[in-house]
């Protein structure tokens, strides 16, 4: 990913130093702690920093690792180790390897993905991670498990969390036997170190599962898996009524695109509604979760994991092919120009006979009208302060 591609995201750069040495970092209004290293972080930072000897760390982990604060002041500190930055966030991913770039440090891999994917089968000196409040507490306890089962003999996990969830997670500890070697409290947040522990290594799905939802969407019913921190996972959300309501009486079929697909809402929808004439299904976002609950909802609806494509992109915008159907519930990010670019790029997407469905709050559209666009307008509706548009090419 390009310097260039980030640069409207870029908020700010800070600088931090850690262990004697300094670092610069790209921070983000479309990530989290967009002005600042937060508090968190920089706690746990410094614990690090007097509990855990760095000269011996030859493997070290990142999980959700932002814009790779705590990995990369590890590899500083260590040029020898080899860190390792994942993010269920895309565009966090690609922040994470910008600063790697910004900071000239070389020994570092950068992946996206649901919390320890692309990590089977292997061990980590020391593991990282600031700890997501809202990520829910089965998500939280398997990270923790997984923490101890990728930790090798003499590894620690130093790991920091909100206040109010630091019972739980120590809970969870002592759950698994790991063993807490140091605890600190700073204001609003608390640390921990441990090592041991009864680990699983288990990258799935299953500890973000929330359970099955019958939906009504767009007069069909359907059961849907859902999500913890997702959206829609009891009630179904305007937007997605209303882009529902627009395709309703369209003949979908063909390559169909789904941007953000939540859930996984429209694409059932889809299903159901256009049978065998949708041939494809790529579905794409910054959001790994989104991704991994939609296929597996379009999978439990009898479609085959051929005839689906998951692409985990930081930016619509990047997203290449050529389909019949693009359907669009965009990022609304802060100081990006998304809304100049999001039609054109979406006209370039779609087939000579395509369709483009946008749908987002009424002043997004809006202003992504008053931006202009080569497509001619098929259908336009609004509803509770959301609005979608039907476009096509012009003849």
């Amino acid at each position: 990913m390009t310097t260039e591609f980030l640069r409207p995201f870029i908020n700010k750069q800070v600088s931090l130093r850690f262990a004697g040495q300094g670092l610069r970092f790209d921070l983000s209004q479309s990530l989290f702690s967009s002005f600042d290293i937060d508090a968190g972080s920089r706690l746990l930072l410094k614990t690090v920093a007097q509990q855990v000897d760095l000269t011996a760390v030859a493997a070290a982990l990142d999980v959700g690792c932002g814009v790779g604060v705590l990995g990369l002041c590890v590899q500083k500190a260590n040029p020898q180790a080899q860190v390792t930055l994942q993010d269920r966030d895309a565009l966090a991913v690609a922040f994470a390897a910008h600063n790697a770039r910004l900071n000239k440090l070389r020994r570092v891999t950068v992946q996206g993905g649901l919390a320890f994917q692309g990590t089977e089968g292997r061990h980590f000196d020391l593991i990282l991670s600031n700890l997501p409040g809202k990520a829910g507490e089965p998500a939280l306890q398997a990270m923790l498990a997984q923490m101890a089962a990728h930790l090798t003999e003499n590894g620690t996990a130093a790991v920091v969390v909100v206040r109010p969830l630091a019972d739980r997670v120590a809970a969870a500890l002592a759950q698994q036997q790991s063993v807490v070697v140091h605890q600190e409290e700073g204001t609003g947040y608390v640390v921990f170190h441990f090592r041991g522990g009864d680990g699983v290594a288990d990258a799935t799905l299953t500890p973000y599962l929330r359970g099955q939802v019958d939906f009504a969407v767009g007069g069909q019913h359907m059961m849907l898996q859902t999500a913890y921190n997702l959206p829609e996972f009891d009630n179904l959300g305007y937007d997605t009524a209303l882009a529902a309501t627009a395709v309703r009486q369209e003949k979908v079929s063909g390559r169909v695109l789904i941007w953000n697909p939540g859930q996984g809402h429209l694409p059932v929808y889809l299903r159901l509604l256009a049978g065998q004439a949708v041939t494809h299904y790529t579905l794409a976002s910054r959001d790994a979760l989104s991704l991994e609950i939609s296929a597996h909802n379009l999978v439990a609806h009898g479609i085959a994991d051929a005839q689906i494509t998951s692409l985990h992109s930081p930016d619509f915008t990047q997203v290449a092919g050529e389909f019949d159907w693009v359907c669009i519930f965009p990022d609304t990010d802060a100081g990006a120009p998304w809304q100049a670019r999001l039609l054109p790029h979406g006209a370039q997407l779609l087939s000579p006979q395509g369709r483009l469905l946008v749908t987002a709050k009424s002043t997004h559209v809006f202003r992504m009208l008053e931006s202009g666009h080569s497509l001619a307008k098929q259908a336009d509706r609004k509803k509770q302060g959301y609005r979608t548009l039907l476009l096509r090419r012009r003849p």
